[in-house]
């Protein structure tokens, strides 16, 4: 996940995603594919893919707190989609190409 990404897939993908939750824990979804991106207010966060009714995760990783910050408080904003979208595009792209 990077919230500086230039990857033109994450650009491509980032206005698309949906806003799942945004409790303890924030969820982004690709709607297109099901691959979801979960992220800890620690900074954590797992990327899953869909497998009919099951997500099995496929990366997982680490923001820095003040990343963590700006994804958990501007989940909406350009910067934080494009930073998810930049996570879930890798995963989209190992499933669909």
């Amino acid at each position: 996940m990077d919230l500086s990404t230039e990857d033109q897939r994450a650009w491509t993908l980032a206005p698309h995603l949906v806003l799942v939750d945004h409790g303890p824990e924030t969820i982004w979804l690709n709607p297109e594919t099901g691959t979801t991106c979960l992220l800890e207010a620690n900074g954590e966060y797992v990327v899953m893919r869909r497998t009919g009714e099951r997500y099995a995760p496929v990366v997982a990783g680490q923001v820095g707190a003040e990343d963590a910050t700006v994804l958990r408080t501007e989940p909406d904003s350009v910067r934080a989609r494009r930073a998810v979208a930049h996570a879930i595009a890798a995963v989209d792209r190992t499933t669909t190409s």
